[in-house]
């Protein structure tokens, strides 16, 4: 099996079981609790974009150079710094309770905000450990990684909810720690073996990295990615404080299905392509042509494989309504669709997202996500109130439709640029 495929399979293996556990959850406790883990889930991704510190997208860049080893080492350094704020985190939301109650979210159910925050520094940690891995050009032990953390563990849970081992909301968290603790440990042993078979390090690379230097190098892509995670779940922040917990819940399981087309892209695509394009601007003269062929097989690969998973999940949708008891009704199945086409854009944004990263132009980008981000929280919530879980589908196409559209625009100007003056030079040479 060639290593596209493989990573296709396991893929499509890891979301047929977060389907099914979506599936197990609104039938043994309830769209109530749909609507709770998918909140959990969305606090968690944005939380974990935070908790990168700015460091993530430029050391992933530095990962994917051709001389990786201060990058190794400085994601040690960052590991201790990281496990700080987590220590931190988790000791602020276990004070007692009389000093901050529970975590409560529009009109969801309670939820302990201890477990909240395990979950999301989780989540940071096993996320870092293995795009530093796909980074490093590791993509099949990374794949598998990414294959646990995302599918496995919602395998076990199917199967301890099914069983009555587990039969709450907080077990299933529980398990969800447990796998990206697991991720963190096998990741790290996984890097140390890649960086004992890096070439010999040359004298220069002995100088340490300051962590300031990455920081700074990467805070612009920090700010933008964090927008780019609100703008991803904004209308369900929003719907969340205007719907109640079971239409919320219905539109978080259609918006679940949906979704898939743009993780199975992820994990697929832009996992390889985002260190290809790095590698394409580290050639000399043929930078620009070789960036630009790698970019545009990348967005062929990430249309065409989205484009028909999208026809699939709308062929299925019935059954898939009717295996969850969510029956199937007009709204939702419109629901699906306008979120179907959004989540094609938004993997097609996904490898821009990767280019602009190769590309270097985080500044650019963060104000125009920004600029994105005050412009969609109006709309969100004339939309969400007008049209409730329809208009937050819609809400979210039409931020798809202007991420996807600034961030080629961003791309191309850029890639023009860097042709220019790669022609430059070849001329005074």
């Amino acid at each position: 099996m060639s290593a596209a495929w493989f990573r296709l399979a396991l893929r499509v293996g890891a979301l047929g079981l977060k389907f099914m556990l979506t599936i197990v959850v609104a039938r043994t406790l309830g769209f109530d609790a749909v609507a709770v883990y998918g909140v959990a889930l969305a606090v968690s991704v944005v939380s974990s974009k935070v908790l990168g510190l700015g460091f993530s997208t430029e050391i992933n860049r530095r990962l994917a150079g051709p001389n990786p080893h201060d990058a190794v080492r400085t994601c040690v350094r960052l590991s201790v710094l990281y496990a700080g704020v987590y220590a931190l985190l988790c000791g602020i939301a276990a004070l007692p309770v009389d000093a901050f109650g529970a975590a409560r979210i529009g009109a969801l159910p309670d939820m302990p905000l201890l477990l909240v925050v395990l979950v999301a520094c989780a989540e940071h940690a096993a996320l870092e450990v293995n795009t530093w891995l796909f980074s490093l050009h590791r993509a099949r032990a990374a794949s598998w990684l990414l294959f646990v953390r995302t599918g496995a563990w919602a395998g076990v849970a199917i199967g301890a909810l099914t069983t009555r081992a587990i039969d709450s909301i907080d077990g299933l968290f529980a398990i969800w720690i447990a796998a990206d603790v697991f991720v963190v440990a096998a990741g790290w042993v996984l890097i140390a073996g890649a960086a004992h078979r890096l070439p010999a390090m040359p004298a220069l690379s002995a100088t340490r990295v300051r962590l300031g230097a990455v920081w700074r190098d990467g805070a612009p892509f920090f700010v933008a990615l964090l927008l780019l995670s609100v703008l991803q779940y904004l209308e369900r922040f929003v719907a969340s404080a205007q719907l109640d917990a079971n239409e919320l819940g219905r539109y978080v399981f259609v918006w679940s299905i949906a979704n898939a087309i743009q993780t199975i892209a992820s994990a697929t695509v832009v996992a390889v392509a985002a260190p290809r394009l790095v590698s394409a601007l580290d050639s000399t003269r043929a930078a620009a042509p070789a960036f630009r062929a790698e970019l545009a097989r990348a967005l062929r690969a990430s249309l065409l494989l989205t484009g028909a998973a999208a026809l699939a999940i709308a062929f299925m949708h019935p059954w898939i309504f009717r295996l969850a008891h969510a029956g199937n009704d007009t709204p939702s199945a419109a629901i699906l669709a306008v979120l179907l086409l959004s989540f094609v854009l938004r993997a097609a944004a996904d490898v821009l997202w990767a280019a602009a990263v190769a590309l270097r132009a985080g500044r650019v980008v963060a104000g125009v996500i920004a600029v994105l981000t005050l412009a969609c929280v109006p709309m969100s919530i004339a939309l969400v109130q007008d049209q409730h879980a329809l208009g937050a589908a819609v809400a979210h196409l039409v931020a798809s439709i202007a991420v996807t559209a600034w961030l080629a625009w961003i791309v191309t100007s850029r890639v023009a640029a860097v042709r220019g003056k790669r022609a430059g030079a070849g001329n005074a040479a």
